[in-house]
């Protein structure tokens, strides 16, 4: 895994066929756990279920089509104000709801 955490380590044709089948079951483990959040560097803020019982991701599916990095971690999105978040168009208009 070297500096990367479970969350963001993708398969590669090289892998093993042990590890490729660890990597299709981690989106299932990731659906199935609540993360402790602490200081928010290892929790991704739309795809690990931290607020309420699924994923923002699965919650917002509008907004997580848009939004530019979805891998983000919710210690990076919280330390500035406003939030750190990006998407691929503007939130304005029609568009926001």
């Amino acid at each position: 895994l070297q500096s990367k955490t479970l969350a963001q380590v993708t398969v590669r044709p090289t892998d093993s066929p042990f590890w490729k089948g660890l990597m299709r079951m981690k989106n299932l483990f990731f659906r199935r756990v609540k993360f402790l959040v602490g200081n928010g560097m290892s929790t991704r803020f739309w795809e690990d279920t931290w607020l309420g019982e699924t994923p923002l991701a699965l919650q917002h599916p509008t907004l997580y089509n848009i939004v530019q990095r979805k891998e983000d971690c919710i210690g990076t999105l919280f330390q500035t104000t406003p939030l750190n978040i990006q998407f691929r168009r503007a939130l304005v208009g029609e568009r926001w709801t």
